[in-house]
């Protein structure tokens, strides 16, 4: 059994949390708004679960495992706050739904325990009900002594994990699907499936996907468009009825991750002289859509 923290406990967080919970280790969860909301018992697509204990102030533990789950933007001021404690956990997994270099993480990147988390799973949290979509990839480790203790952990818990040899191009192929799915579920109202039904937005996501791939294909090694957009269709068939996190972020008044999807691949597609009209469009609609929150 190991002591598991798991610092922002959202959708994914509490799924996560509780699944491993379920498994027999003595987990806690860390969050605030959405976290102070839920009921002890918790659905996970129609299954009932116990909801591990929570916490909204973090306290000096002997964690053997921490996952950080905050939306990428948070990242540095979570880091900030778990410094203050000096935790020294055997991993830290950082669920990770872009492309950033590994000194975004700060001093934990030299970490022996560290390790970086892609999801290609949608969760979905409303009320006291987790709605889990499911892909054929899952969750994405390195292929490393860590990548596998967290897979083995996973696996345990009923989450499919597996480990990769390719961890980079595995995100950028992640990045480039969040970035012709999220930002148009979010501005469309729109399930992904329901993106590709409408001939004219599909237009815009085969742009994005177009796009991206030309800025990213050399750096990451990715395969060939023709490959990669089929990719993207299988993806989008198995999780077809899910609403981006995008999409809950803006229904929520939360901030979005968009500077760290379109808004990355505009910025490189700059410093290579790569036009990105596609991605420049959705970006200057979810920038407009969190302004008029305002």
């Amino acid at each position: 059994m190991l002591k598991i923290l798991v610092f922002g406990a959202g959708s994914i967080g509490t799924f996560l949390g509780t699944k491993l919970y379920a498994a027999g280790h003595n987990v806690v969860l860390y969050g605030r708004r959405k976290l102070k909301s839920l009921q002890e018992q918790i659905f996970i697509n129609g299954e009932v679960y116990q909801l591990p204990p929570r916490c909204y102030q973090l306290h000096p533990d002997d964690y053997n495992a921490i996952f950080i789950t905050t939306k990428l933007y948070d990242v540095k001021s979570a880091l900030e706050e778990i410094g203050k404690y000096h935790f020294n956990p055997q991993i830290i997994a950082f669920i990770q739904n872009g492309i950033v270099d590994n000194d975004f993480y700060g001093e934990f990147q030299n970490h022996p325990g560290f390790v970086a988390v892609s999801v290609f799973n949608g969760y979905n949290l409303t009320g006291n009900q987790i709605i889990v979509t499911k892909s054929n990839l899952g969750l994405q480790v390195e292929d490393n002594l860590t990548g596998q203790k967290i897979c083995e952990l996973l696996i345990s818990a009923g989450i499919k994990c597996h480990t990769t040899p390719n961890i980079s191009q595995m995100r950028a192929r992640k990045l480039i699907f969040n970035a012709a799915s999220n930002a148009l579920s979010a501005i469309e109202k729109k399930t992904i499936g329901d993106l590709l039904v409408d001939s004219e937005i599909k237009d815009i996501v085969d742009g994005i996907i177009q796009e991206s791939w030309a800025v990213l294909k050399d750096d990451y090694h990715l395969p060939s468009l023709a490959s990669l957009q089929k990719e993207i269709y299988q993806l989008t068939s198995k999780v077809k009825n899910h609403y981006s996190s995008m999409y809950q972020d803006l229904i929520s008044g939360r901030n979005t991750e968009i500077e760290f999807l379109n808004g990355f691949i505009i910025n490189l597609g700059r410093e290579k002289g790569i036009k990105t009209p596609y991605n420049e469009q959705v970006y200057l609609k979810i920038l407009e859509q969190q302004d008029n929150r305002k």
